[in-house]
């Protein structure tokens, strides 16, 4: 069937009001859009914070360990070199010596297994005095030596476990702010999709009916 529209302001009336939807639609379709987009960014940098924090909890938590490691090995070692040159010189306060590291391995085992921080302070803190112990026994004998170095991992190693401690907390509050992220996605992206399609069918209404205005034939 062929009829002929001539009409004009009726359908003006209707290519006005297709207008008047499109530029409603058209400036909160802009403005969610621009939402979107900050949406999206904020939630993936919350997303980048939680993969960086999850593997720097990672490498605090080996490292933290493998210091005190490092600080016992070095301890260890020079032990054994100043028992050995005291020996050499027949140093009379080797017994002393051997205490001393003996009670060195107690408070190192004590290291390896403590989880609390405080106790960790506590027990650094008897390392420390054993080394100053170990130092003027040594000096007794005519031997110089310097604990410094083991003293330098332990407190590295203290300081990374403050920073874990500080640390382990923050993924679980950046997923509760990336489940919000991703409520508010949802929201927008929903309203965003369905004024997409209606701004794209009232465009094609628009053409048809501007096309009809001249009173071309509609097949």
């Amino acid at each position: 069937m062929t009829e002929i529209i001539d009409n004009r302001g009726l359908v003006e009336q209707v290519i006005g009001k297709h207008k008047r939807f499109l530029e409603s639609f058209n400036t909160e379709f802009s403005e969610l859009e621009n939402r979107l987009n900050t949406t999206r960014q904020q939630s993936d940098a919350i997303k980048k914070e939680i993969e960086a924090t999850d593997s720097r909890i990672t490498v605090l938590n080996e490292k933290h360990y493998l210091l005190f490691y490092q600080a016992k090995k070095q301890r260890e070692e020079l032990s054994s070199q100043l028992i050995d040159r005291m020996r050499a010189g027949k140093a009379g306060n080797v017994h002393d010596v051997t205490r001393i590291i003996n009670r060195f391995e107690e408070f190192e085992k004590k290291l390896q297994t403590s989880k609390n921080i405080g106790d960790e302070e506590n027990i650094i803190a008897e390392i420390k005095k054993l080394i100053y112990d170990l130092e003027s026994e040594a000096k007794k004998a005519g031997v110089i030596i310097t604990g410094k170095g083991i003293i330098d991992k332990l407190n590295e190693a203290n300081s990374s476990h403050k920073e874990l401690l500080s640390l382990q907390d923050k993924p679980k509050q950046n997923l509760i702010s990336v489940k919000e992220y991703d409520k508010q996605l949802g929201e927008i992206e929903g309203r965003y999709n369905w004024l997409k399609h209606r701004i794209e069918s009232h465009n094609n209404a628009l053409a048809y009916w501007e096309k009809q205005k001249g009173g071309i034939r509609v097949e």
